[in-house]
């Protein structure tokens, strides 16, 4: 009965999965806060693009675009400077925060995948 309950505890650990975490927490935390400011730029961007069509009261006692305005320009800047924060990752980061921007173009097994994804998305690659 023991040998049994240890060759199953033994199976349980080997089948459990371990999170491994190659993109470091500063690349991550620019992914989040990339999404959540494209998010507000949509949304703000919307309501710039088609104003709402009236707000009660005197214009001077609403700054309701005005708001949405000042919202939308600081989502912009939150994405500028995070842009300029993960450029600077890219050059301290591990290897997976230098990729996207240190494309090996000089690699023949580079151009050969995408030549194949090139023929992929057109249709002339049978799966």
């Amino acid at each position: 009965m023991l040998a049994e309950q240890d060759a199953f505890e033994a199976e349980r650990q080997a089948r459990l999965v371990k999170a491994v975490y190659v993109y470091e927490a500063p690349l991550r935390l620019w992914h989040w806060v990339n999404a959540l400011a494209i998010t507000v730029l949509a949304i703000t961007g919307y309501f710039i693009g088609q104003p709402l069509p009236s707000v009660p009261g005197e214009a001077s006692a609403n700054f309701l675009m005005g708001y949405i305005r000042f919202v939308h320009f600081a989502a912009a800047y939150i994405f500028a400077v995070g842009f300029l924060g993960r450029i600077y990752w890219a050059m301290v980061g591990n290897h997976h925060a230098r990729q996207i921007f240190l494309v090996p173009v000089w690699s023949l097994k580079w151009w050969s995948e995408v030549f194949y994804e090139l023929r992929w998305y057109l249709f002339l690659v049978r799966e």
